[in-house]
């Protein structure tokens, strides 16, 4: 395999390379400093569904969840 480099190429590889370069330095000064920031954390609660049920009786129910990635409102 042969690598054959013209000026023409020389020089788009050198603006492509140069481009990136310009815009990863340009976005490291975007990057937001987290020195005047407070986390705070809540406590959420969750329904959950009832997956089982003790009891003496011989009995098999079947249910279906399509409702996956609902937020309850309310």
């Amino acid at each position: 395999m042969f690598l054959v480099f013209n000026k023409q190429k020389i020089i788009s590889y050198l603006v492509a390379f140069s481009t990136v370069a310009i815009l990863f330095a340009g976005a490291s000064f975007f990057i937001p400093t987290y020195e005047d920031t407070i986390e705070t954390a809540g406590k959420v609660s969750k329904l959950l569904p009832i997956y089982c049920v003790k009891t003496e009786e011989k009995k098999v129910s079947l249910t279906i969840n399509c409702a996956w990635s609902q937020i309850p409102m309310g």
